[in-house]
């Protein structure tokens, strides 16, 4: 694995700029946008699940670290759970917090698609009405 430090920072890039990018408003009743946001969260989800496995992979090295280092095998393995969940609180967050941002993005993704669906059908049945 490349340099944790190194990784972690290129990690908190991408958080950031999912982050940001989920939190962009739309409006919702334009159709236009409702297609335009689908198709960034569609390329964001890949990006996302990128995000997520460095994270773990991130956090799993964190806790192999401290595990070979053997300053904490005098404690017993709810203690060392502990002490490691504390060492490794950042790594931790990242994994949480992209975890979340990928499910988010799942769920958006089929919000948005239910919104276009239920759009193209009205638009579909204003064909057949009159005034």
């Amino acid at each position: 694995m490349e340099n944790p430090e190194k990784n972690l920072e290129k990690l908190i890039i991408l958080v950031t700029q999912i982050g940001d990018a989920i939190s962009q408003e739309i409006d919702r009743d334009n159709p236009d946008e409702l297609l335009g946001k689908l198709q960034e969260l569609a390329a964001l989800q890949s990006t996302a699940s990128y995000a997520l496995a460095l994270a773990e992979q991130l956090y799993n090295a964190k806790i192999a670290s401290l595990l070979v280092s053997g300053l904490y095998i005098k404690y017993s393995a709810t203690d060392r759970k502990q002490i490691f969940a504390e060492l490794a609180k950042e790594e931790l967050f990242y994994y949480n917090l992209i975890e979340r941002f990928t499910k988010n993005i799942s769920y958006s993704i089929e919000s948005f698609r239910t919104m276009i669906s239920y759009m193209k059908m009205e638009f579909e049945k204003s064909k057949y009405q009159t005034t």
